[in-house]
């Protein structure tokens, strides 16, 4: 980031009632609201932030947003993994279609036989023949409820499987607008401490030419050094954040961001739509994806008990053969055959040591426990848009207030300016009016970060998070482009 440059003038009048004045005329060019400095940090000059917005290397939500889908790791785990289960619904259906399977032997069979003459007397003779055996086999299920619950099982995998994704597709954005709004906040911390630290210098720089002209203490100069002293540790703490954020977010995008959209000057808070909180909770029930994918966790279950159950059942398959054969065996040597046979094969169970009796009072308990957990994922939906909704409706009234805030306390440091000038305020009134100010801007960008965050956390908890939120807090409030790399070489 290109450090804003300051001039400190300060006016030098020999006249004991007047140093004040001109000490504090000094201190007002070097711009205590920094909205000038900011400007100045946020891209210098104003040509080359124009040139940046119109790059490809401008980084905005939106662009992040689609970014994030394309190299996110997580992302694309979540993609394979959707991938897997989809192939349970072909598994599942491949047990209802005709199952074929060919084999074929050859042996050299070797040895000796014997068998009574017609004299009663038993004749040997040595083996030593070839062996063939070919056939191929068509099964085809016609009542078999086991592999039909299979299928069953196999489609609910399938859909369990899609709600999953969806899940991870809400989970990656709320991780990529966190990661964005921490590398704002990160930033903007950093720009108002480099501003206070600035105006800090100056202050010291003006005290001290009036303690060397005999117009001041030294005191008001060591109060304000400590002051500084403490804002260039708050500076050294920023930087090393924003090198963090800006590290987290590259490894979502894939490569460094450069320049990123920031927040610009104009903040609307544009109502809820819809507006009721019953509403937001009703979408949630129908669309939220941790709940779909806990009713689709459900369904499997349901479909596992089915599958248990059936084996309490018979099966019936339709089992055509045919075989080719060459000296099968002693009483076929040296002779060919073909052979085709068709017919039904009926299994019944009888007893299985007790397993399927096992096997679905487990499957039965799996069932309920999920059914547990999907009353659960509905509560945490619910409290989970009840609170993004209040931090929605309370952030906005929050916004204001800081604004309102922000207003006051500069009018504040300007009364305690005018009051050092008359001697009714001392410098360190001063200084705790400035600290509060900054302070008050530092919670007024907090405010509205967390603003437009607990926005997309209600669009997620609704399960309705997807480009059009990104793209629309895009438009509303980012604009100003702040260039990241300039920022940490510095």
């Amino acid at each position: 980031m290109c450090m804003p440059t300051i001039r400190t003038i300060i006016l030098t009048i020999n006249v004991p009632g007047l140093a004040r004045l001109g000490l504090w005329a000094g201190l007002a060019v070097l711009g205590l609201n920094d909205s000038a400095a900011r400007a100045q940090s946020i891209y210098t000059p104003a040509a080359a932030a124009r040139h940046a917005q119109a790059s490809q290397d401008v980084m905005d939500l939106s662009r992040a947003w689609r970014a994030v889908l394309q190299y996110d790791h997580t992302y694309q785990a979540a993609i394979s993994e959707q991938a897997a289960a989809q192939t349970e619904r072909a598994q599942g259906r491949a047990g209802l279609l005709p199952q074929i399977q060919a084999g074929y032997v050859r042996s050299n069979v070797s040895g000796s036989a014997s068998q009574p003459n017609f004299a009663g007397q038993r004749v040997g003779r040595e083996l030593d023949y070839k062996s063939t055996n070919g056939y191929i086999q068509l099964q085809q299920p016609l009542l078999n409820y086991s592999r039909y619950a299979e299928y069953q099982r196999g489609k609910a995998r399938a859909d369990q499987g899609s709600a999953v994704f969806d899940v991870r597709r809400q989970e990656t954005g709320i991780r990529l607008a966190t990661t964005y709004f921490n590398t704002l906040l990160a930033y903007e911390t950093l720009a108002l401490n480099r501003s206070l630290g600035e105006s800090l210098e100056g202050q010291v720089a003006g005290f001290d030419a009036r303690y060397q002209q005999n117009e001041g203490t030294r005191t008001d100069a060591q109060e304000t050094r400590a002051r500084l002293a403490v804002a260039k540790a708050d500076i050294i703490e920023a930087e090393d954040r924003l090198v963090v954020a800006t590290r987290e977010l590259q490894a979502l995008l894939g490569s460094p961001p450069k320049h990123l959209a920031a927040l610009g000057s104009n903040f609307p808070l544009p109502p809820l739509n819809p507006g009721s909180l019953n509403e937001w909770l009703d979408r949630a029930r129908a669309n939220n994806a941790e709940i779909q994918s806990a009713r689709q966790a459900v369904n499997v279950a349901e479909a596992e008990v089915d599958r248990a159950a059936s084996r309490y059942l018979p099966t019936m398959d339709l089992v055509a053969t045919y075989g080719k054969a060459d000296s099968e065996n002693l009483s076929t040597l040296s002779q060919r055959t073909n052979t085709f046979t068709i017919g039904i094969q009926v299994n019944i169970p009888i007893f299985t040591g007790g397993y399927n009796t096992a096997n679905v009072s487990r499957t039965r308990s799996d069932r309920s426990r999920l059914q547990y957990e999907l009353n659960a994922a509905i509560e945490r939906s619910q409290a989970e848009v009840t609170r993004q909704y209040t931090n929605v409706q309370g952030g906005a009234q929050r916004v204001i207030a800081l604004e309102a805030a922000v207003e006051s306390g500069q009018l504040s440091l300007d009364s305690a300016r005018k009051g050092f000038e008359v001697g009714a305020w001392s410098n360190l009134d001063v200084l705790k009016a400035q600290d509060k100010l900054y302070q008050a801007k530092y919670e007024l960008v907090k405010a509205r970060l967390e603003y437009l965050l607990a926005r997309l956390q209600l669009s997620a908890a609704a399960g309705d998070l997807h480009s059009g939120p990104f793209d629309e807090i895009n438009d509303l409030y980012l604009g100003p482009v702040i260039a990241l790399s300039r920022n940490n070489n510095q």
